[in-house]
């Protein structure tokens, strides 16, 4: 049996549309059991077929190798809510990356393995720091990967606050328009050298500079129920900064040095919504994964 655990992922951070992401340590557990056929159980049953992220992943590795998928029954235990903008499909790509990788006891190097999930994801903002932990910046320039790593200060504390409904990242996608003034994405990078430095040595009000960025949220806010009630209230109880986790409709709201839960907590329940408050930390290590010699139950 293998076992490999991965991080819930927050990408974007305002200003760092589709470059920047950070993983959180709200984990995923994704067990591999060689088996007759496939099956995967622990997740709803529109997902256990063979368009599971988690097996389509999984095969796409075996298949760069030219190799036959060899059977197993994968079992999802995952507190990553899908549709909600903290990388569930992310998870799922590089977990079924990772099984698959070290059944065959890992052929592929991690960053042929980030290659491999980029192309099942699309971009690679979620996928970097799901596979390698932190703050990472990732582009994709001329077929060539690249990322970066950057600090983030332990005074921070995230939390995340997740609706009850669901955001596709195809609608989110469709609302963004299709270019914007120089002018506004001049600005939009100046935010996000602000975001990086506040980050780094949090700074308050570096990271409240950084937000209002121009280049997605002001058109996904509409789509989001309730965004500006959960903002001012995340902002009363001391948030430096509130954004979009992903393509949302999460928030995610930066606190320094303490994260008031309980009260925030009491605060949401006044909402029409239900809006669960998940309090997270910086994820460093990125996807970990064990192993037993009989892989065979």
């Amino acid at each position: 049996m293998i076992k490999v655990i991965v991080p819930a992922t927050t990408a974007n951070l305002g200003p760092g549309f589709d470059t920047l992401g950070l993983a959180l340590d709200l984990e995923a557990s994704f067990t591999f059991t060689l088996a007759d056929q496939f099956a995967i159980t622990g997740c709803p049953e529109r997902f256990c077929n063979a368009d599971n992220l988690v097996q389509r992943a999984y095969c796409r590795l075996f298949q760069k190798l030219n190799e036959e998928p060899l059977p197993v029954r994968i079992t999802i235990d995952s507190p990553i809510p899908p549709s909600r903008g903290l990388g569930s499909s992310s998870a799922c790509i590089i977990a079924g990356l990772c099984g698959a990788n070290a059944l065959l006891n890992e052929p592929v190097s991690a960053l042929d393995l980030l290659r491999l999930a980029c192309e099942l994801e699309g971009h690679p903002d979620n996928v970097t720091p799901a596979l390698l932990g932190g703050l990472k910046a990732a582009i994709v320039d001329q077929d060539c990967l690249l990322t970066a790593d950057f600090t983030v200060s332990d005074r921070l504390h995230w939390a995340a606050l997740v609706p009850d409904y669901e955001l596709e990242t195809q609608r989110a996608r469709q609302a963004l328009p299709a270019a914007i003034p120089h002018a506004q994405a001049a600005g939009a990078l100046g935010k996000l050298a602000f975001l990086l430095k506040g980050l780094e040595t949090a700074d308050s009000a570096l990271l409240e500079a950084a937000m209002n960025e121009p280049l997605h949220e002001p058109y996904r806010i509409p789509l989001i129920p309730e965004y500006d009630e959960v903002r001012q209230l995340c902002r009363d109880q001391g948030a430096a900064a509130v954004m979009i986790s992903g393509s949302g409709p999460t928030l995610l709201a930066i606190f320094l040095d303490t994260l008031p839960e309980a009260a925030l907590s009491l605060k949401l329940k006044t909402l029409s919504h239900h809006w669960q408050l998940l309090p997270c930390r910086v994820q460093q290590e990125g996807t970990r994964i064990g192993m037993k010699e009989d892989f065979y139950e």
